[in-house]
């Protein structure tokens, strides 16, 4: 039994499992679809922040401005922002 590595995207820490996970469905993309755009460059980082927020705030319920925080340290521990810290 083989087992494949699931790459996880640098901006997020999103598992990229599926084409359509991939920045531009390229699976050599460092980033996630939601993070980057098709062409695979980084979406700005207050676009990250929000669309990470908006997921925290649909699959775990809580309210946009804990999930705002809880997005943004979560990001913050990402290699593709470590220059904002």
């Amino acid at each position: 039994m083989g087992t494949e590595l699931c790459r996880s995207c640098g901006s997020c820490g999103f598992p990229m499992r599926n084409p359509d996970d991939f920045a531009g469905g390229d699976p050599d993309a460092a980033y996630c679809s939601t993070c980057a755009d098709a062409s695979g460059a980084l979406r700005p980082f207050d676009v990250v922040l929000q669309a990470n927020a908006e997921y925290l705030v649909r699959e775990q319920g809580i309210d946009l401005r804990a999930a705002r925080s809880m997005a943004n340290a979560l990001l913050a521990s990402m290699p593709a922002w470590q220059e904002r810290r």
